[in-house]
């Protein structure tokens, strides 16, 4: 009898281990699948147009910032948006950060490798656009090629080629419908409410519209020599290569034309506030803060400055001849221009 009893004894303790067992399963291949599964919208829109041209070092979602740290290798860093608690999220240098949907969106480039990490990840060939959640994990190459700007334009990334003359093209988030947009180089960083708007390269320099949701069709917005377009408030802002690169608007409602500055622009970004621009007029080189409609100029930082990027709380840049340096400003004025250096141990 006692034989019997430990039998099934034996037996029901094998039935709870598999059970258990597959349960554990179960619940590793739902994790699996929950963290490979990637959440998009047609609505979804990636980093600025002005932080984009200026290669979209920084960028800001849901009260983080992502960056490209200098400091190590351009690597891919976290932190919160008053700089605290940086954490680095990949091993190799990348820009024009994206995201979404806590996804980030990259080009990252293996010929810049951070000195903090040793052994393969230092020798392997991972150039290409990648795709990683915002805690660093899921690291995906969607594409493996040279490419160039990179915008998350609704469920797609739309980016540049260099290869064969340069050409734009798209790739859905998930991996699927790849397909050429463009044999033009163009630039698809100026993206607002399902259209790219992008100056011309091969046959003129006027602003077109490329209509995402459209079947990618094209059609001219303004007619001119017209560089770096970024929409906000209802107007196009753009560097007028007719008038000596100084920073132009154009209502998309009316029509109507104005010069914001009267300075000759380099580069330039902003905000919901101000525009932020580099001038490098011989005795008048400064890093420079506007209104929208070109009022209120005041003087940020003396020297000719390049890389502008912007947050919330922050203006970064660099000083031209000096890569390897990253400086940040205060929105505030709250403290005048200095370093911004990020070690993490």
């Amino acid at each position: 009898m006692r034989n019997i009893f430990e039998g099934k004894n034996m037996k029901l303790k094998t039935a709870i281990f598999s059970i258990l067992t597959i349960l554990i399963l179960v619940g590793i291949l739902v994790l699996y699948i929950k963290e490979q599964t990637v959440t998009m919208s047609p609505t979804d829109h990636g980093n600025i147009a002005g932080n984009l041209h200026n290669s979209g070092l920084f960028f800001e979602m849901d009260g983080k910032v992502y960056f490209s740290n200098v400091n190590d290798s351009n690597c891919l860093y976290s932190m919160n948006v008053d700089e605290s608690k940086p954490k680095r999220l990949t091993s190799m240098g990348v820009k024009y950060i994206s995201g979404a949907k806590e996804f980030l969106y990259f080009y990252m480039d293996s010929t810049k490798v951070s000195g903090r990490v040793s052994g393969l990840g230092t020798a392997t060939n991972q150039f290409g656009i990648y795709r990683c959640r915002t805690s660093g994990r899921s690291q995906t190459c969607l594409l493996r090629d040279f490419c160039g700007e990179v915008q998350l334009c609704g469920e797609y990334l739309y980016y540049q080629v260099k290869t064969n003359g340069g050409s734009l093209h798209k790739i859905r988030v998930d991996q699927t419908n790849q397909s050429l947009v463009s044999t033009e180089y163009v630039s698809p960083v100026c993206y607002e409410s399902g259209v790219i708007y992008y100056t011309g390269v091969t046959n003129d320099h006027n602003i077109n519209a490329l209509y995402t949701n459209a079947g990618d069709s094209v059609s001219p917005v303004l007619y001119g020599n017209y560089f770096f377009p970024v929409v906000q408030g209802g107007y196009i802002y753009y560097l007028n290569g007719d008038d000596n690169y100084l920073i132009y608007r154009t209502s998309l409602l009316t029509g109507e034309q104005n010069k914001v500055t009267n300075d000759r622009v380099d580069c330039f970004t902003m905000d919901n506030n101000y525009i932020y621009y580099s001038t490098s007029t011989l005795g008048r080189e400064a890093l420079k803060r506007c209104d929208l409609n070109g009022g209120g100029t005041v003087t940020m930082f003396n020297g000719v400055t390049n890389s502008l990027n912007i947050t919330s709380k922050y203006i970064y840049f660099k000083v031209y001849g000096n890569d390897e340096v990253m400086y940040h400003i205060p929105l505030d004025g709250s403290a005048p221009a200095s370093v911004f250096d990020v070690k993490v141990k």
